[in-house]
């Protein structure tokens, strides 16, 4: 009986290939996205970065050496 294949063997290995390639194509696809939206970058993002370098150029600290009025001292918890 080493010749004798059966419908449902058949349909088995249809099913599984037709997964396969079903999940390729899923990974093809997320790939595909990743690349595209890595190559756009955002102007907002651009300018956000000119802004700080001219920030730094003008000599002001920057955003995080500056303490806001409402903000804890660093070590508030060891008192």
């Amino acid at each position: 009986m080493t010749g004798v294949h059966t419908s449902e063997g058949d349909a088995f290995a249809i099913a599984m290939l037709a997964v396969m390639i079903c999940g390729m194509g899923v990974v093809t696809l997320i790939l595909v996205t990743i690349l595209r939206n890595a190559s756009k970058q955002n102007s907002e993002v651009d300018d956000l970065i000119e802004e700080a370098k001219e920030e730094e150029s003008r000599g002001k600290t920057p955003a995080g050496k500056q303490k806001e009025p409402w903000e804890k001292d660093g070590d508030w918890w060891k008192k």
